[in-house]
């Protein structure tokens, strides 16, 4: 989302401000359409369902970026066998994973106070927010030296990485709380991650 201007520009749109809006209202929208599935769904299962797809995003962009010569050697320019067809593949799938983003990943870490018992809910809260925040910080502070020194590519690639190990974690450690009251999910952690 900070970058995404850049991005465009990179790849050659001639008018990247307007991708960039278009990244940005797909977050609106797609937000907007996890407030209303959450409670229904489930945290963990919005999770789960989203994190996939925004890997899958992750790696076409590699291969987009790829495609255009841009994966080869960092600091790389477009090279002459780049088509619009790769171009167009970065964007789409860029689009795909701010959509899953926003579904799973965007939304569940500001809406998961639940989570903590009563006398412990406003710091637990802050505390994933705050790394939450804390995240986004370090991954607008890196992404252009990683671009640099990786290649997009390998940026992306890394990134899907990421995304794959906090799959993972959120398969084994992350409780689903979707039916529950505010007391029983208190009492699922009394005893420890007992996620099943």
């Amino acid at each position: 989302m900070y970058f995404s201007a850049t991005i465009f520009q990179l790849v050659g749109f001639k008018n990247p401000t307007m991708a960039s809006l278009a990244t940005a209202s797909i977050n609106f929208v797609f937000t907007v359409i996890s407030f209303q599935l959450i409670d229904r769904v489930g945290r963990r299962r919005m999770l789960l369902y989203s994190i996939p797809f925004m890997i899958l995003g992750l790696l076409f962009a590699a291969g987009g970026f790829s495609a255009l010569g841009l994966g080869v050697l960092p600091g790389a320019s477009p090279s002459e066998g780049g088509t619009p067809a790769a171009a167009g593949i970065v964007l789409v799938s860029i689009l795909a994973y701010v959509a899953s983003f926003a579904l799973g990943l965007g939304n569940v870490p500001a809406m998961q106070s639940e989570l903590y018992p009563l006398p412990v809910r406003s710091l637990g809260t802050g505390l994933a927010t705050s790394l939450s925040w804390t995240g986004s910080f370090v991954m607008g502070l890196t992404f252009l030296p990683l671009m640099d020194a990786l290649s997009p590519s390998w940026t992306f690639a890394l990134y899907a990485g990421v995304c794959t190990v906090g799959y993972f974690l959120v398969f084994r450690l992350y409780p689903e709380m979707a039916g529950l009251s505010l007391e029983e999910a208190a009492v699922m952690l009394d005893h420890g991650w007992a996620v099943r």
